[in-house]
């Protein structure tokens, strides 16, 4: 098989498996409106049209197949298609979504090994990818931590961004009363459900620059009312061989490396992520400057050694 129609197979198995992971109890009929519809929206397969026996086919073939391992079951009584969310298929789906560019060159199954580790939503990460590619709204229901139920949301995507084993979606919303480049709102993977890419394109804005946006920023976290600050950060010589090979961020330059010390300057925003991120490293960290980062530190280890004594 060529290997454009290999990729082109891979996405078509790849959608099916998750419209109905993210559509429980999805008829044949609503399934295939979504693949001819949809479908041909994504990368290498426009004009491609999917028929019912095709459908069949791909359902039946990605339950028989080995290294797919995925149970589509067919609910009579919902009258549609669903995959059981045990423990066992959920691990099972996310590890598929996280590998699936690899899927193809099975030779690599052997030596390439990612982390186990993983946030849930990985599997929207190939329809967002489309879309922000060729300018598509998508539909989705969102759900913050803080939110009893998921909102329905109608969004314009730009981009997406990994941070600590999460993936987070650079979007605006339609719905918002402004456009600027700062309505740019970050909404968790994990939290995402229902998601449907659209036929609707929309402009982008020009003045959404993604790469400035997060350029004096650690994390996902970012505000132009932070200013940019100088950070002199001071580490033990062993933790300090450690932050030598992978600095905290791309502005980092050693300034002192001796046996006894490893001292580091770093140009960029204090932003909660920044501040956790340094207490990962307390034990061989030192805030030279500035003051206010070193007494936010130390008020943060304060009410840690509150809760631990609290015990």
């Amino acid at each position: 098989m060529p290997k454009n129609k290999k990729i082109e197979f891979l996405q078509r198995w790849m959608f099916i498996i998750s419209k109905i992971n993210t559509h429980p109890y999805i008829s044949k009929r609503e399934l295939l409106g979504c693949i001819q519809e949809e479908f041909p929206l994504y990368d290498g397969v426009e004009g491609v049209r999917i028929h019912e026996r095709t459908l069949q086919r791909d359902i039946a073939e990605i339950r028989n197949s080995s290294y797919m391992d995925i149970s589509i079951e067919y609910c009579p009584h919902h009258n549609g298609y669903y995959i059981p969310q045990d423990e066992k298929s959920i691990s099972k789906l996310e590890r598929l979504f996280e590998v699936s560019s690899l899927l193809m060159f099975s030779d690599l199954k052997d030596i390439v090994f990612t982390e186990s580790r993983q946030s849930r939503g990985l599997e929207h990460r190939f329809t967002l990818i489309n879309a922000i590619r060729h300018a598509h709204e998508v539909t989705l229901a969102y759900q913050k931590f803080t939110d009893a139920e998921p909102k329905i949301m109608r969004l314009q995507p730009y981009g997406l961004r990994e941070f600590k084993h999460r993936w987070y979606l650079l979007a605006m919303d339609v719905n918002s009363n402004s456009q600027s480049s700062e309505d740019l709102k970050i909404y968790g993977l994990d939290r995402i459900s229902q998601l449907t890419l659209t036929a609707r394109k929309f402009k982008k804005n020009k003045q959404v620059k993604l790469r400035q946006k997060f350029q004096h920023c650690y994390g996902i976290y970012t505000s132009k009312e932070l200013p940019v600050e100088r950070v002199v950060l001071s580490f033990t010589p062993l933790s300090g061989r450690y932050h030598d090979t992978c600095p905290l961020h791309k502005s980092q330059q050693t300034i002192l490396h001796t046996e006894e010390e490893f001292r580091v300057e770093l140009n960029l925003k204090i932003t909660p992520d920044f501040i956790n991120e340094l207490l990962t490293h307390s034990e061989g960290l030192r805030v030279i400057e500035p003051a206010h980062l070193r007494q936010t530190l130390i008020k943060k280890h304060q009410k840690a050694i509150e809760l631990l004594r609290s015990t």
